[in-house]
C-alpha cells in the first residue's frame, strides 16, 4: 500500500497572520477559518478580515 501524503498549507499557516505573512498565507488563514473575501483583495482588505474574524 502506497500512502500519498498532501500538503495542507492550512497546517503551515496555524497563527493570525500579521503584515509578515504573504498575501497567499493570509488568504490559506481566512480559508480555514471559513472567512470570504473577495478575489481582488489587497493585504490590508485581507488583514482587516483576520482582525475582525479573531475579534
Amino acid at each position: 500500500m502506497r500512502l500519498v501524503h498532501t500538503n495542507n498549507l492550512a497546517d503551515e499557516t496555524p497563527t493570525k497572520p500579521t503584515d509578515a505573512n504573504t498575501v497567499a498565507e493570509i488568504k490559506v488563514w481566512l480559508d480555514a477559518h471559513n472567512v470570504s473575501y473577495p478575489s481582488n483583495a489587497v493585504k490590508a482588505d485581507l488583514l482587516a478580515l483576520v482582525n475582525d474574524a479573531d475579534a
